[in-house]
């Protein structure tokens, strides 16, 4: 004959168990990547470490030329050059030809580019692997702009990938204006 509050235990001990395994488990810290600490030379010829800058930053990220308009979009859409408040950086990131030679022309290309001081100041070039920075910063791939919010660790804490729109960006203010 089986006692009624047998099932009522073994439920109760299920739980605890349960329980207990959950307060075990690690819980998430919130980062979605990590960006390799590469070092990166401003425009403005000040070294910075990425990942290394004070508190919270914007990242708008490209891999390739063609995303400069959407790259434009993002920084017109949240209004970045209009609120200096915001820390903020346009990183494009290229391929590492590990020759200063090539690696001092694309600078000079970016230059051209970029001529107002303002807008220099707010470049930060990162030579690297691309693949290897896309994985790092857990992201897909090279094929759409990425804009990241990335503490002084170098960790990824929001990503969105794409052109701009008010979602999006809603996800971005918030995770940079967030109390640390």
């Amino acid at each position: 004959m089986k006692v009624i509050w047998t099932d009522a235990v073994a439920w109760v001990a299920i739980v605890v168990v349960a329980l207990l395994l959950a307060l075990a488990t690690p819980r998430s810290t919130g980062v979605l990547g990590r960006l390799p600490v590469e070092v990166g030379l401003g425009l403005d010829q000040r070294q910075e470490m990425v990942g290394a800058l004070d508190g919270r930053v914007l990242a708008v990220v490209t891999f390739h030329k063609d995303q400069r308009a959407v790259a434009e979009g993002w920084v017109q859409g949240l209004g970045l050059h209009k609120n200096p408040s915001l820390p903020w950086l346009r990183m494009p990131v290229l391929n590492d030809p590990k020759d200063e030679a090539e690696r001092a022309a694309a600078q000079e290309r970016l230059l051209a580019r970029y001529q107002a001081e303002h807008e220099r100041a707010k470049l930060m070039p990162v030579f690297t692997d691309r693949a290897a920075f896309v994985r790092a910063a857990g992201a897909a791939g090279v094929h759409e702009v990425i804009v990241l919010v990335v503490n002084r660790n170098g960790e990824v804490l929001a990503r969105v990938v794409g052109s701009f729109d008010e979602n999006k960006a809603s996800i971005v203010r918030d995770t940079l204006l967030m109390d640390l």
